[in-house]
């Protein structure tokens, strides 16, 4: 493999020290920035610190326009799961959909022969064929939302962030007499939508939440909700509701506009069901091997078997069972701290 190396930068410390720790390494870097959404003068800001960044380590840059892809792709997925009453992931969908997609194309116009990113990710060997590790800083491991990558991609990765914790990081580029960029706050949130006001970006885009009933399991009546998009599953506050004991949003019925409370305790569910998955790894899944899942990038790992039931749809069958599990939200699987695959969940009982 050459050394040249494609490295998707924000203009945030966690690609900007990359950049570094790669040409420490002897990479020639090309940085890229894509821009995926927002007006030009509100990108103005970030890309400059990336630009500013590529001129003062000598690096070539690009900039390439994505926001009409991120629209077609990305915003209307968002925007149709949540018709169909499901709660996207959006950074699940876009990493192999869009950004690493078209990292992998960029990398190859400029004969790049790796691709590099700020995650804190892992990358190894095993039984000959090259996995994504979690990332040594559980805080910050970001291996959740890569499940969709496809082998062609996880061949050409390098993640220089992944043995390293975020406190180290923000030393390394202090240390390197990058102070603004060490005291950069993390961002958060939906990338795309400013504030991370969701049902607000849903209103400006003509989507309408008609109200309609709270019901308990058995169809009774407890109240009236604003519009299904407006709550999400686990939710307890902000209901409306003056009962005198906590209620939990357990499940959206679309066909009759009704949202079902629940007590927390019924909120536990032991099997889901994904579609749309990716197995990197489906030896490990075929020979039954216990695996652990995530359904949150916050929960702790479950143990569980997964089980292929055909080409669209498997099985999960979570060996304790969790409680708020979103349809249209990720599981995803590991081998130890190895990645193997991951899915949208379909449905959970």
């Amino acid at each position: 493999m050459n050394k040249r190396v494609l490295l998707g930068m924000s203009g945030g410390i966690d690609s900007s020290v990359s950049a570094m720790l790669l040409q420490e390494q002897g990479y020639t870097v090309i940085g890229v920035t894509f821009l995926f959404s927002g007006t030009d003068s509100q990108n103005h800001h970030f890309l400059k610190d990336a630009t500013d960044l590529a001129d003062r380590l000598k690096i070539q840059h690009i900039t390439v326009d994505l926001r009409k892809e991120f629209e077609e792709y990305v915003i209307r997925y968002f925007i149709d799961e949540y018709i169909k009453g499901r709660t996207p992931f959006p950074c699940a969908y876009c990493n192999p959909n869009l950004k690493f997609k078209y990292l992998n194309s960029y990398a190859v116009t400029m004969k790049c022969d790796s691709i590099a990113t700020g995650h804190y990710v892992n990358t190894g060997i095993y039984n000959g064929h090259k996995y994504l590790f979690q990332g040594e800083d559980p805080e910050k491991d970001q291996s959740f939302f890569l499940w969709g990558l496809p082998r062609e991609i996880i061949d050409k990765l390098i993640f220089p962030l992944g043995n390293f914790r975020k406190s180290e990081i923000r030393n390394i580029a202090r240390e390197k007499g990058f102070l603004s960029l060490s005291e950069k706050k993390d961002s958060l949130g939906i990338c795309f939508i400013e504030g991370n006001d969701y049902r607000q970006f849903l209103k400006q885009r003509g989507i309408k939440s008609q109200p309609g009933n709270f019901v308990d399991e058995n169809g009774n009546i407890l109240g009236e909700h604003k519009g299904i998009f407006n709550y999400t599953i686990g939710q307890r506050r902000g209901l409306g509701l003056d009962l005198n004991f906590p209620l939990f949003v357990a499940e959206f019925r679309l066909d009759d506009n009704e949202i079902v409370l629940a007590k927390y305790d019924d909120l536990y569910r032991s099997k889901l069901y994904l579609e749309n998955y990716y197995i990197i790894d489906k030896e490990t899944v075929e020979e039954g091997e216990e695996l652990v899942v995530k359904v949150r990038y916050r929960l702790q790992e479950t143990r569980c078997n997964l089980h292929i039931l055909n080409d669209t749809v498997a099985e999960v069958e979570l060996l304790e069972p969790e409680a708020m599990i979103a349809p249209g939200q990720t599981a995803v699987f590991y081998h130890n701290n190895r990645l193997v695959g991951g899915g949208f969940i379909k449905s959970a009982k």
